[in-house]
């Protein structure tokens, strides 16, 4: 008896069969029809993470300066300020003596941030602490809501206005 092939039982030669296609859109050269559609739904969702990263760095802008009258280093707090800002010259000479009567500890809370990519304004819920060199002297407490605005300029962000600057004035230690 001969053994009957499975090729003459069904009629017809075997071949290979390729594994079926998924279920979805047509293909065509091998790529989905739908890949532009999930380029753009990509797209929307990663276009509030662009926000994010300009809010971001405004935040880091601001923990900067913070840092800086901490760290006692007034070019550094200076450096974040852009030079042609109404009232740059008046801060250029206040926070150097501000940070010559003692140590400056900062706290800064973010009430506002509005803007885009090249322009925002912030209010911020700033609070800052003077303690002076003369162990005997007053502790001055500061807090104020003060108007920040910033530009992008090429890479980084330069605070623009700043207000009220009197905020950053040394303290007059002859007034009670």
């Amino acid at each position: 008896m001969r053994a009957i092939g499975l090729s003459e039982f069904v009629g017809r030669p075997l071949r290979p069969r390729r594994a079926p296609s998924p279920p979805g859109p047509a293909r065509r050269n091998g790529r989905s029809k739908r890949l532009p559609h999930l380029a753009w739904v990509l797209l929307l969702l990663l276009a509030p993470l662009a926000r994010a990263d300009s809010h971001t760095e405004a935040l880091d802008l601001i923990a900067s300066m913070t840092a800086a009258l901490s760290d006692d280093d007034a070019p550094a707090f200076l450096k974040e300020i852009d030079k042609s800002m109404p009232g740059y010259d008046r801060l250029e000479h206040a926070i150097p003596e501000l940070l010559e009567q003692g140590a400056i500890a900062c706290s800064v809370q973010p009430l506002t941030d509005e803007g885009d990519d090249a322009k925002r304004a912030l209010e911020l819920d700033w609070y800052m602490e003077i303690r002076n060199v003369d162990e005997t002297a007053p502790i001055i407490r500061r807090r104020e809501v003060i108007h920040l605005r910033m530009e992008k300029r090429g890479k980084h962000w330069r605070v623009t206005s700043l207000d009220p600057i009197s905020f950053f004035d040394p303290h007059d230690f002859t007034h009670k």
